[in-house]
């Protein structure tokens, strides 16, 4: 009699199949919570290793009050270098990311499992820091009615150090807050502390400087009457300056506003009279042209991660390209519910909010990304709060704005 046979093996296979498959995963769990451990640890040393240092700083900040308030007349010139030195290096290593080298096997697994790809270029920034060119706080545009403080005064007839004669451009140099000013009528750049307090000036080939801006411990400068572009060192040695009278390829008339690009470190200039905008590499040579006959008067420019935002002065309109400068968008400054006069510069946010100085309105207006004003504030006058021809404006890392007036008693006001 013939006996029935019931073959178990498939079932088998099933279950060991089963079995491989939570093995696998338990393994890549245990896995991926070991990296866990490992990454909290390394940016619970990094948070340490940044506060270390910011106390580091603070306390040599501490020192230079001290020996400063103690030793004003004997304290040695180069004993105070020495000493500002070291908080700028202790300032730069503060404000710079951190890599990780990530080993391929742990990439693997990751991309096994369907989740985010990790690799070299995967970047991790201590608490605190901020990447260069994004303003990382976003202003209460609502409380900017009065200034919290003022700084120089307008000087008219002399070159007094640390007072300003129609001040144009103004830039923020991310690691120490300090302010870098154009002084167009006094032919120089003056810089100022975070707080307004005069720290020193440079002038070398300055002939009415306009735009000014600061990228990779390098500043730019436009000379509008010698219709070129000036690089200088933080300090104001002189780099290289290009540049002269005409319509083609590094050549310019009355540039105005620039910016450099962190994306690839290109400089975009604007090109007041030649109504476009030229972009040059990072060693100022001829890269390409923006808006050839599409813009009238140019007057400043700014690189936002995915964006460029040009500023154009006749309309008064901006302008807004993608990264790969195809035009999306042309926001009117004008009109109902937007009263702008002669807007000539502008800063953006991190919510792509646009801050405006309105030359012939005294007041700083503040647009939303499509263009709709949130914001209005000053008037026109030379007390505190008020506005005689506005003219450069910038955002601090902190968040407030700064303007300087071409006529104002005081030139300098922090919002």
């Amino acid at each position: 009699m013939a006996t029935a046979e019931v073959d178990l093996s498939f079932i088998t296979q099933i279950k060991e199949s089963r079995k491989k498959i939570r093995d696998c995963f338990k393994q890549s769990h245990e896995a991926l919570r070991l990296r866990e451990s490992i990454l909290l640890s390394r940016i619970d040393q990094i948070e340490k290793d940044y506060n270390n240092k910011t106390q580091e700083m603070n306390s040599l900040v501490e020192v230079l009050n001290k020996e400063m308030t103690q030793t004003t007349e004997t304290l040695s010139a180069n004993k105070l270098a020495e000493t500002h030195k070291q908080i700028n290096e202790l300032t730069a290593e503060t404000g710079s990311s951190i890599e990780f080298e990530w080993d391929n096997q742990f990439e693997t697994d990751i991309e096994q499992l369907g989740s985010i790809k990790l690799n070299s270029q995967t970047k991790i920034f201590p608490a605190h820091s901020f990447l260069p060119q994004v303003k990382p706080i976003i202003p209460d545009y609502k409380a900017k009615q009065l200034p919290i403080a003022c700084g120089c005064k307008n000087d008219i007839h002399k070159k007094v150090p640390g007072e300003l004669n129609c001040p144009r451009g103004i830039a923020v140099l991310n690691q120490t807050g300090d302010i870098y000013i154009a002084d167009y009528c006094n032919h120089r750049v003056q810089v100022f502390s975070s707080n307004g307090d005069y720290l020193f000036m440079f002038s070398e080939k300055m002939n009415y400087p306009a735009g000014i801006c600061i990228s990779q411990n390098k500043v730019f400068v436009t000379q509008c009457n010698s219709h070129c572009i000036n690089k200088y060192e933080l300090e104001g040695k002189l780099i290289k300056s290009v540049g002269i009278k005409g319509d083609g390829e590094v050549q310019f008339y009355h540039p105005g506003g620039l910016d450099v690009s962190d994306r690839n470190s290109n400089v975009y200039v604007c090109d007041y009279y030649n109504h476009r905008v030229q972009i040059l590499t990072q060693e100022l040579k001829f890269h390409s042209m923006l808006g050839i006959n599409l813009f009238k008067y140019p007057c400043d420019v700014k690189f936002t991660r995915d964006r460029v935002s040009v500023l154009d002065y006749s309309d008064p309109c901006m302008f807004v390209f993608n990264s790969d400068h195809v035009l999306t968008n042309r926001l009117i400054t004008r009109g109902v519910g937007k009263q702008t006069n002669k807007p000539l510069r502008f800063d953006i946010d991190i919510d792509y909010n646009i801050i405006m100085s309105d030359y012939y309105s005294h007041c700083v207006y503040v647009f939303n990304q499509v263009g709709e004003q949130i914001h209005k504030f000053g008037k026109e006058g030379q007390g505190i709060g008020e506005f005689y021809y506005p003219f450069g404006i910038a955002l601090d890392n902190t968040g407030h704005i700064i303007v300087v007036c071409q006529k104002n008693t005081n030139c300098l006001q922090f919002f």
